[in-house]
């Protein structure tokens, strides 16, 4: 990390607030953007969150103080709630205060904001589980300015996502890790029925559990809190548009103290002292780490929490966010009156019509006004005209009388009210239509000039798929390489599809060479290098592969632009018809829905769904396995989690387990990059439900650890009905 850019744009300082009092306490501490929720739609549930009332409230407060205001809609909906979610859009995008940016995980629901409200901002979460370049172009399309990147990523990483997408990127600075990839984690839901998905999550993550055959560490999943003030100018020099601290469950003393620190950071472009260090634990903190983001993750698993600092005065808050506003009222005063925006005009005046076309750079805009009179005095003439037309006064626009062209016909004559009027119709267009070119999201044609995208109607239904086939997904193909001739036809008799992991898709596809099978490559489940995805889409085409079970927008249309077949994982946490239609008019093929979907809405929606299988929990991008037997890292060079250069791995096959309180077992799988997958303890069972899958479109058997003899009795199982112990969808 050498040879920083100390020149580069110092981000935006992006602040937590959870109520009303973090929000002042994270204006007064230096803020340049908060993100805040309302009572229903907010990942963050448990925090006290705004009213609809508030929320109005709370974006001009946050605008009055200059700063920016970003509203967190970043749940997954259910069709049944499209209304509800949309009537709070409505008052943060269709009243006088309109939210900045509005941070969303749904893509269905993203399309249905962008279809209502064509110039709203939108910033994709974290919980869209998206992490590259290709994600990034293919959100724009969807009308997303910016991804909010995983906690996961690098600095290598992060700073290459800046240098390939025109998309903003925004990281986390400060706060909880979630040990799971962020919208990958569903073991909140498993065990107490609570979506983390929806807001909602318990965090089983940092209850004891014990990690394989060794006590030692109670608590291997509950990770340290990420803190990287020791790393600003790095980021500064990544190229990051934001920076984001977390916390909306956390105190207003929290929010200023830590807002206020790295205000003071990013202000010098330097690295916190230990005093800087040690005041930030002081607030709160499990211990820090930068495990993520220097590829270190053996020494990421937390302690116990503290947070001993004193409570910041209200009284010191509320005077300093005073002060602020006062500041920021007379530096918007100071701006509109000496940094004006210079425009032109064009007055045309008819016996049937009155137009005024304003123009800034080259976007125009003509209003119409109020048919003119017959002069029965002196008719208009230009000075009168230009008097009344170019008085802009407040709205950020100059128009002098030398660049307002006058075309008026004889004998006319039209009111001051009426050409006041018009100025301010005009006017208000041109301000709309500026805000517009900024938000809209823009795709390269084919002549090389960018054009604005128009967005498809997202409140169509998808298109049905008419097919019903049988697949099966393998977390750990070896079962496949050892069959017997019978088993081996039995199989390839049961199921249409078989997706195996990328890296045994070829060996897979010669065991089962003359079968009418088809084997489909599983994409990793977090891949920051469009690149690296690319390469693996081209080598195993070569190989015979032609299709390829993705899990984020960008690998689908990376799939899909070199003419192969994409289907979409059920990590892709589809839970409505808008967020189908994403995918269905991409051009994907399967369309898998989320496993918290009940059975009825996947049927109602055509979805394909997994029937039947111990699903991940868990999605981890460190080694619980390398941590169980003490290691630094399963393979030689690699500290515990993702390499830095998956391709020199060797493939390897690694497993460990997780025991919990209950005596509960969920199995460890290591991936060929040092990554974990944690399945449920108790598999999904509809043997003896199928029929309320009538009108789904794929059916797939998700194995894990079952053995060849397993596998082939659960397919007898679920040709004979027979009920099961195990989860119901």
């Amino acid at each position: 990390m050498k040879n920083f850019d100390l020149t580069a744009p110092v981000p935006e300082l992006l602040a937590p607030a959870g109520n009303e009092e973090s929000l002042a306490a994270a204006l007064a501490a230096g803020a340049d953007a908060v993100y805040f929720g309302g009572r229903g739609f907010s990942n963050r549930m448990r925090a006290r969150n705004f009213s609809d009332d508030s929320l109005k409230k709370a974006i001009a407060l946050v605008h009055d103080a200059g700063a920016l205001a970003y509203i967190t809609v970043n749940t997954r909906v259910r069709d049944r709630e499209t209304d509800d979610v949309l009537a709070l859009c409505e008052v943060i995008l269709g009243g006088e205060e309109k939210c900045d940016a509005v941070i969303c995980a749904d893509l269905g629901l993203a399309a249905l904001i962008r279809e209502r409200y064509p110039h709203a901002v939108l910033h994709g979460s974290t919980q869209t589980s998206c992490s590259s370049a290709a994600d990034c172009e293919a959100l724009s399309k969807l009308g997303f300015t910016r991804l909010v990147v995983p906690r996961e990523l690098s600095y290598r990483e992060i700073s290459s996502m800046c240098r390939s997408t025109k998309t903003e990127i925004e990281m986390f600075i400060h706060g909880a890790h979630c040990v799971s990839l962020s919208g990958q984690c569903l073991m909140s839901y498993f065990i107490g029925n609570r979506s983390g998905n929806r807001g909602e999550c318990a965090q089983p993550c940092r209850l004891p559990y014990q990690l394989g055959e060794s006590p030692k560490n109670a608590y291997p999943l509950s990770l340290r809190d990420m803190c990287l003030a020791g790393m600003i100018p790095e980021i500064i020099s990544s190229g990051v548009k934001s920076l984001k601290i977390e916390g909306r469950l956390k105190t207003p003393s929290y929010v200023y103290g830590v807002t206020k620190i790295y205000r003071e950071l990013l202000d010098n472009r330097r690295n916190a002292s230990k005093e800087e260090i040690k005041a930030l634990a002081d607030l709160f903190t499990r211990g820090f780490t930068d495990g993520y983001f220097t590829h270190r993750y053996s020494l990421m698993t937390g302690e116990k929490s503290s947070e001993n600092a004193a409570k910041i005065p209200q009284e010191l808050i509320a005077k300093e966010l005073k002060a602020r506003v006062s500041r920021e009222t007379f530096s918007k005063k100071e701006q509109a009156e000496n940094a004006r925006f210079p425009i032109s005009g064009k007055f045309v005046l008819r016996s049937d019509k009155s137009e005024l076309t304003l123009s800034a750079g080259n976007i125009s805009v003509t209003a119409e006004g109020q048919i003119p009179q017959t002069a029965e005095g002196r008719p208009l003439d230009r000075d009168s005209a230009a008097k009344n037309l170019t008085k802009f006064g407040s709205t950020g626009f100059v128009l002098s009388a030398d660049n307002l062209l006058c075309d008026i016909g004889d004998n006319l004559w039209m009111p001051a009210s009426a050409l006041n009027e018009l100025r301010r119709k005009a006017a208000e267009l041109l301000t709309d239509k500026m805000a517009s070119s900024r938000n809209t999201a823009y795709t390269q044609s084919e002549s090389g000039i960018e054009t604005a995208e128009k967005p498809k109607s997202a409140s169509a239904a998808p298109q049905k798929r008419k097919y019903s086939r049988k697949t099966a997904e393998f977390l750990d193909p070896f079962v496949l390489t050892g069959l017997t001739d019978v088993q081996k036809d039995r199989i390839a008799d049961e199921f249409d599809i078989l997706y195996v992991p990328h890296e045994s898709a070829e060996k897979i596809k010669s065991v089962f060479e003359g079968t009418k099978t088809e084997i489909a490559a599983v994409m990793p489940a977090l891949e920051p290098s469009s690149e690296r995805i690319t390469q693996i889409i081209v080598n195993l085409s070569e190989k015979g592969i032609r299709r390829f079970m993705t899990h984020t927008i960008g690998q689908a249309a990376q799939v899909i632009s070199t003419g192969l077949t994409a289907d979409i994982s059920f990590r892709g946490n589809i839970t409505n018809s808008a967020a189908a239609k994403v995918y269905t008019d991409l051009g994907c093929s399967s369309i898998y829905a989320s496993p918290e979907l009940p059975a009825g809405a996947v049927s109602a929606m055509n979805l394909s769904a997994i029937v039947y299988g111990k699903l991940p929990a868990m999605t981890l991008s460190r080694c619980l396995i390398a941590q169980a037997e003490s290691k630094k890292g399963c393979v030689k060079g690699n500290e515990g989690g993702r390499a830095s250069d998956p391709d020199s791995l060797k493939p390897h096959r690694c497993r460990c387990a997780l025991t919990d309180r209950t005596g509960s077992i969920f199995e460890v799988f290591g991936q060929q990059n040092c990554e974990n997958i944690i399945v449920n303890t108790l598999p999904l069972w509809m043997g003896d439900r199928m029929d309320t899958l009538k009108g789904a479109a794929d059916l797939c058997w998700y194995f894990t650890s079952e053995s060849a003899e397993e596998i082939i009795d659960v397919i007898r199982r679920y040709r004979n009905g027979e009920k099961s112990e195990g989860r119901r969808m």
